[in-house]
């Protein structure tokens, strides 16, 4: 019975072993995906850029038409 539960220690050993680097290789070849994600940032900021001085521009406009028509009416 000694030798069967020396035998299971043994293979947990191997497998926790295992199973740590493992972990610790998976981490080793991650991809650096920083420039990726910086991009993705400047591109968010050019489209968010665009949309505010899109609804800023719609809103002269509809104020400039109204001050017009206002004009009209009078």
């Amino acid at each position: 019975m000694k030798k069967l539960k020396n035998i299971l220690a043994t293979k947990r050993a191997k497998a926790g072993l295992l199973l740590t680097s493992t972990l610790g290789s998976a981490s080793a070849f991650a991809a650096d995906h920083t420039e990726t994600i910086n991009a993705a940032v400047a591109d968010g900021t050019t489209n968010y850029t665009a949309i505010i001085t899109g609804v800023i521009t719609v809103a002269a406009v509809g104020f400039a038409i109204g001050m017009i028509i206002r004009q009209f009416n009078r």
